[in-house]
């Protein structure tokens, strides 16, 4: 019989408890007692040599979770209002290097039309004018210049005279030509926007003797046409759509001496203004 269980271990691949043969299994169990201990014994020993280091390995992997876990609420605000906070100050940043080289020009150039209610005698009414205006600026800080330009402004006595009748022409045609120069102040100056004002005196020409033939200015209730004083003055709003190019509105007062009386013509202009050369 112990000859058949060899063979039959030797045929089949069974476990190697079950592979060993009842005869080896016969000796460890009767013969020598003490060897199946002491297998005991040395398995108990390897185990017990394990398990520390099993936990060494296991505690270095549940620190991320602590970790991560002990971010609070109030940290994560904070952090937000800090990035908030960078963008603002770069935003700043941004928008004053842009002030600095768009309001940095000594040159303003600017050219456009206006129109103008003026009074082209004593006794008539404000007439419509339209006419172009030429102009510079020259600035000595970002808020500080002198502005000079020339105008000329084109119209006709439509609406006769103040109190009807007389000898009044109606669509007698007429023309004025300032010629003025003065301060200007930038109030406000931003990326975008700016606001100045300007108060210029010089010279006014009329011509009201172009379309009255052989007869005097005074005859149609004009202005005898001559050279007199005159003075405007302005509110610049400027759009900007780049440092160095705005589209500006410019509501003004034309004040002038003709015929001895000071009258006080209102208007407006829009035009483009074009920067040039650094301070």
């Amino acid at each position: 019989m112990l000859s058949q269980f060899t063979q039959g271990a030797r045929s089949f691949p069974l476990p190697i408890f079950r592979s060993m043969s009842p005869r080896r299994a016969t000796l460890s169990g009767l013969r020598y007692p003490g060897f199946s201990a002491a297998c005991f014994v040395l398995v108990l020993l390897l185990g017990c040599m394990a398990s520390p280091s099993q936990a060494q390995d296991s505690t270095p992997r549940l620190q991320p979770k602590s970790s991560s876990s002990s971010i609070t609420p109030e940290q994560t605000q904070s952090t937000r209002r800090s990035l908030e906070n960078r963008r603002l100050q770069t935003k700043q940043r941004r928008e004053a290097a842009l002030v600095s080289e768009t309001y940095n020009h000594r040159w303003e150039v600017y050219v456009g039309g206006e129109y103008m209610r003026f009074r082209p005698g004593p006794d008539l009414h404000n007439s419509g004018m339209g006419g172009w205006i030429l102009g510079a600026t020259r600035y000595f800080t970002p808020r500080w210049g002198i502005s000079a330009d020339a105008r000329g402004d084109y119209g006709n006595n439509s609406l006769g005279a103040v109190s009807g009748g007389g000898n009044n022409t109606y669509n007698a045609k007429f023309s004025v030509f300032p010629f003025t120069i003065g301060p200007l102040y930038r109030f406000y100056g931003s990326s975008k926007y700016s606001v100045s004002a300007a108060l210029q005196v010089g010279d006014i020409y009329g011509y009201f003797d172009q379309d009255i033939g052989p007869f005097p200015p005074a005859s149609v209730g004009f202005y005898p046409a001559s050279n007199v004083g005159a003075a405007i003055a302005s509110i610049h709003l400027d759009y900007n759509l780049s440092p160095g190019l705005a589209v500006r509105v410019s509501p003004r007062i034309l004040f002038d001496h003709f015929g001895g009386n000071i009258d006080h013509n209102q208007g407006f202009m829009v035009g483009m203004v074009y920067r040039f050369g650094r301070q």
